[in-house]
């Protein structure tokens, strides 16, 4: 199940920030690798939200939770099995 989360999580952050999937670290901020800023967060929010059919509220967007792409697929997992 993590890998096809993390794999629909790369190929969405690839596909809308036009990033090659290399270039993205999975145990790094995305905000501090300069790849996305907050806008980018809700994007990806947003996009969690429809594709593993979750609900995300202001206050899940912390580091814990999105402070990395192995850190957005924890909470995803988390999320989905809650």
């Amino acid at each position: 199940m993590s890998d096809n989360i993390k794999k629909l999580l790369l190929e969405f952050i690839c596909r809308n920030f036009m990033v090659d999937e290399e270039e993205v670290p999975l145990d790094k901020s995305l905000v501090d690798a300069g790849i996305i800023d907050s806008i980018g967060l809700i994007e990806i929010s947003n996009f969690m939200e429809k594709e593993f059919n979750i609900k995300i509220e202001e206050e899940d967007l912390t580091r814990d939770n999105f402070g990395s792409v192995e850190k957005m697929v924890s909470f995803i997992k988390r999320r989905i099995e809650s």
